[in-house]
C-alpha cells in the first residue's frame, strides 16, 4: 500500500513538473487562430507559442491548415515556432494583450526561410487601465478590434496611458467608447481607418487628460469616423485636451446631442473634420 501511495504522488508530482514546463496550454487569456494559405506544401504543421525558453502552448494544423492557442503570457512579446518535416522557423516579437483573441494568416517560404503575415486581427475585449498602468500597442499590420456589445468600450484612469499605433482601429457598439479621467492619456493612431461608435459619449474626456486621434508618422489612407447616437461625438470638459488628426482632412464627427460639446477649459482641435449635430 505504501509504494503504491508513493507512486502515486510521484506521478502527481511529475504531472505537475511537466504542466509547469508546459506553460499551461489548456487555458489562458490569450487565444490565437491561425491559419497557414499554403499548408499543403509542407504537410502537417506543429505550431508552438514560447515566452523565451517557456514553451505556452502548441498546436498541430487541420486538414486546412488552422491551428489555435491558448495561454497566459507574462511579457507583452512572444515567439511563434512552425515546424514540419521540410520546414523548422521561428517568428519572434509577436505582440500580444491579455484578454484577447488573434486571428492570423501565415504564408511560409523555405528558400529564403520567411513567415509572412498576410493578416492580424486583434479581437481585443473592453479596456480598463488605471492608476500607472500602461499599454503600448505599436504594430502595422495589426487591425484592432473591441466591440463592448453596448457596455463602455476603453477607459482609462489615473495617470494610466493607453497607445495603440496600427494598421486599423474599430471601437464599436459601445455604451460610451473612449473615457479618460484624472491624468490618463489615449492616443489612437493608425495607418487607415479609425471608427469609434456608440450610443452614449463617443470621446469623453475630462480633468487633465489628453486624447489623440488621427494618422501614423506613414499613413496609408487613414480617416477618422466619431459618432454617437444619442449624445455627443465629443465631450470634453476641465482642463483635458483633444486633437483630432486625420490625413488629408478624411475625418467626419457627429452626434445625436452635438458633434463637439467643450466646456471648462477643454481644448479640442478638429480642424478638417466635418462636423454633423444632431
Amino acid at each position: 500500500m505504501r509504494n503504491k501511495k508513493l507512486l502515486c504522488l510521484f506521478v502527481l508530482a511529475l504531472a505537475f513538473v511537466l504542466s509547469n514546463c508546459d506553460g499551461g496550454g489548456d487555458g489562458g487569456s490569450i487565444k490565437i487562430e491561425g491559419s497557414i494559405s499554403n499548408f499543403a506544401q509542407f504537410g502537417e504543421i506543429t505550431v508552438t507559442a514560447l515566452e523565451g525558453n517557456v514553451r505556452l502552448d502548441r498546436d498541430n494544423t487541420d486538414s486546412a491548415g488552422n491551428f489555435t492557442l491558448r495561454f497566459n503570457a507574462a511579457s507583452d512579446f512572444i515567439t511563434l515556432r512552425f515546424q514540419s518535416g521540410s520546414f523548422d522557423a521561428e517568428r519572434s516579437n509577436i505582440r500580444v494583450t491579455n484578454d484577447s483573441t488573434v486571428v492570423f494568416d501565415f504564408t511560409l517560404q523555405q528558400n529564403p526561410v520567411l513567415i509572412t503575415i498576410n493578416s492580424w486581427q486583434v479581437f481585443q475585449d473592453p479596456l480598463f487601465l488605471r492608476n500607472d498602468s500602461q499599454l503600448v500597442f505599436n504594430e502595422s499590420l495589426a487591425d484592432i478590434i473591441i466591440d463592448a456589445n453596448d457596455g463602455d468600450c476603453v477607459i482609462g484612469t489615473g495617470t494610466s496611458v493607453i497607445t495603440f499605433r496600427v494598421k486599423s482601429i474599430n471601437i464599436i457598439d459601445c455604451r460610451e467608447g473612449v473615457r479618460v479621467q484624472d491624468s490618463a492619456s489615449v492616443i489612437l493612431e493608425a495607418d487607415e481607418e479609425i471608427v469609434i461608435s456608440s450610443s452614449r459619449d463617443a470621446v469623453l474626456s475630462l480633468a487633465d487628460t489628453f486624447v489623440g486621434i488621427g494618422q501614423t508618422n506613414d499613413p496609408v489612407d487613414n480617416s477618422v469616423l466619431i459618432q454617437s447616437q444619442n449624445l455627443n461625438g465629443i465631450n470634453a470638459a476641465g482642463n483635458s485636451v483633444v486633437v483630432i488628426d486625420p490625413q488629408d482632412n478624411q475625418c467626419s464627427i457627429s452626434g445625436g446631442n452635438r458633434a463637439v460639446n467643450v466646456s471648462g477649459n477643454a481644448d479640442v482641435d478638429t480642424d478638417g473634420c466635418t462636423l454633423s449635430n444632431g
